[in-house]
């Protein structure tokens, strides 16, 4: 699999030397993507693909790769494997390492901010650049929380998901991605309209494929 250049681009935008507050809890919102950084940097591939909400993650690969709907609807279905999760994580990581002279690891993550989108509960937690302006890491309480990579990539993958929405086979493999974009990408878009710092343009894009997602 390639290289995921966009995540490999916003997340590089905002590198910096540090990592979460040693007064996080391990489960809260910063530790989270602490330790979601630190495990893709370790190539620790599985710690990785747990602290994410592995439905975006098939989403995201799914839209920057461009994958049969047999093959999104089964990961889907049946979870990401070993092989599919090195190549994710490996080519990630290599890619950010070498946009952004850094490690992954090396991100400063700062605080967190709660919110209500969409039908669940948000944790918007910023990673700044030294002193410069900040950006959101997006987490989704799923029984913990979790790195949502829908949410935090909202505004570079809208358009590339409702083309992707666009290409879905009128079978059982296209009603599972479907079904997929109501419960992952429709709250995630709500989260990332709710959270600000998009433009009204993106609002009315995502507005669009919030409406051609929803049966």
């Amino acid at each position: 699999m390639r290289t995921f250049l966009p995540l490999v681009l916003v997340l590089a935008l905002v590198a910096s030397a540090c990592g979460g507050s040693e007064d996080d809890p391990e489960t809260s919102p910063p530790a989270v993507v602490a330790g979601w950084a630190e495990a893709v940097e370790a190539r620790d591939f599985e710690a990785a693909t747990a602290a994410v909400f592995e439905p975006s993650m098939v989403l995201v690969l799914a839209v920057e790769n461009a994958l049969p709907a047999t093959e999104t609807a089964a990961l889907l279905t049946d979870g990401v494997t070993p092989a599919v999760e090195a190549a994710y994580w490996s080519s990630f990581r290599d890619g950010f390492g070498a946009f952004a002279g850094q490690p992954i690891s090396n991100l400063n993550v700062g605080d967190s901010s709660q919110l209500e989108a969409g039908g669940a509960a948000w944790a918007v937690v910023t990673v700044s650049a030294q002193d410069e302006a900040t950006a959101p890491i997006f987490t989704r309480d799923v029984e913990g929380w979790e790195v949502d990579l829908v949410a935090t990539l909202a505004g570079g993958f809208v358009d590339p998901l409702a083309a992707y929405l666009e290409t879905l086979p009128d079978d059982a493999d296209g009603e599972t991605i479907r079904a997929a974009y109501v419960d992952v990408v429709v709250p995630a878009l709500w989260a990332a309209i709710e959270a600000g710092g998009h433009d009204d343009d993106f609002a009315r894009r995502a507005v669009a494929l919030i409406e051609a997602s929803t049966p």
